[in-house]
Order: C-alpha cells, then sequence, then structure tokens
C-alpha cells in the first residue's frame, strides 16, 4: 500500500510537540555552548547571566527553527498542491507473522 502527503498543515507544526523538542535542543546547545565548552571570553560573565543566555538562546532557536518548518512546510504545499508535483510517497507492506 502506497500512501502519498500532499499537505502539510502549518498549524500542527506550531501547536504539536515539535516546538518543545526543538526548544530542548535549543536548551541542550545553549548548555554546551555556554557551559561544557571552555570559551575565554565566557570566564567574565556569572553564572545567573550564563543561565539566562542559555535560556535566550533556547528561545531564539526555537524562533528561528520553527520559522524555518513554516516556511519549508509552505514551499512544500505550493509544489505539490499548486504545482502539481509528486510529495512525499510511503510504501507499507503487509506482514503476517508465523509462529
Amino acid at each position: 500500500m502506497k500512501l502519498e502527503i500532499k499537505n502539510i498543515s502549518m498549524a500542527s507544526l506550531i501547536t504539536s510537540s515539535v516546538p518543545v523538542v526543538v526548544f530542548a535542543l535549543g536548551l541542550l546547545g545553549g548548555v554546551v555552548t555556554y557551559l561544557v565548552v571552555p570559551n575565554p571570553q565566557l570566564d567574565p560573565i556569572s553564572v545567573g547571566s550564563k543561565l539566562v543566555s542559555i535560556g535566550v538562546f533556547a528561545l531564539l532557536y526555537v524562533v528561528i527553527v520553527s520559522s524555518l518548518l513554516v516556511f519549508l512546510t509552505f514551499l512544500y504545499n505550493i509544489l505539490t498542491s499548486v504545482l502539481g508535483m509528486k510529495g512525499v510517497v510511503f510504501e507499507f507492506e503487509e506482514v503476517s507473522e508465523h509462529e
């Protein structure tokens, strides 16, 4: 059985768990950038300022990545719906279990 994705809801990208996952990745990237990797330029900054920097980094990361995903979804929908190009096709095969 083959299934083709013709349209992706842009609202589902924003209201689903995708921004939460991206925020978690942003937090991880911020922790690595500001706490784990030694950087002599960040030595004079206090721990509180580093925590605020991690939060701002994560929030900006969510905004940038979510905007990119919405733009790519818009572009995908234009190419598949308006121009009639072929979308992503998934092929499923039914498997019977033998005991």
